[in-house]
């Protein structure tokens, strides 16, 4: 990274000190032994209550480890799988009650997932578990509306495991780079945060 750039950097964290607690917990988290366990058990809970999109964490590690992106890739989008079987599950026994209490967000998201399913079926599945589309709503919709559980699997793995690749080598491809690439991905989450509390 340049110093000018390194420099815009710094002067944006600066004047948006969230973005600097973020980034520095971030990284420290990174150099932890308990690390993987974090990213494992947050891309679980992720994908059912956690409002904080899991890519910045993965970004940290994959700094921190950079030979071991791969695994790490493959670790979040297994578990972020394994929370959206749970997400699905909701669906399937607690579907009707979850719509009506607004856990999943506002009504014209679900209307959206589900005039989607009928258009698209277990493809939105995947769509949804690579985009910054809402995934919760994805897999609890899922349930709900009657998709599969095997098509729900396999469609999350590809999307899940595809994005979090990408992340991942972005990253370990940027090691010159790494602040920007971590702070951008910091951004990113940002971004989908305000986005889904919005919609």
């Amino acid at each position: 990274m340049t110093p000018s750039s390194s420099s815009l950097f710094d002067r944006i964290l600066l004047k948006v000190p969230l973005l600097a607690r973020l980034q520095d917990w971030v990284i420290a988290l990174g150099q932890r032994k308990s690390a993987t366990s974090w990213l494992m058990g947050l891309s679980f809970l992720e994908s059912i209550i956690f409002p904080v999109p899991i890519d910045p964490l993965l970004a940290g590690l994959v700094m921190a480890r950079p030979r071991h992106y791969l695994r790490l890739a493959i670790l979040t989008g297994v578990f972020s799988t394994l929370g959206g079987v749970v997400g699905w599950g909701i669906g399937v026994g607690l579907g009707e009650a979850v719509m009506a209490s607004g856990w999943i967000g506002k009504n014209s998201a679900y209307d959206a997932v589900a005039a989607g399913f009928a258009a698209h079926g277990w493809v939105l599945v995947m769509i949804g578990a690579f985009t910054p589309l809402p995934y919760k709503v994805m897999v609890v919709s899922a349930g709900f509306l009657g998709i599969g559980i095997v098509p729900l699997v396999v469609a999350s793995l590809i999307g899940r495991i595809a994005r979090f690749m990408l992340v991942a080598a972005i990253v370990r491809h940027r090691q010159d780079n790494t602040k920007a690439a971590l702070f951008t991905a910091l951004l990113i989450a940002l971004v989908l945060i305000f986005w889904g509390m919005v919609r």
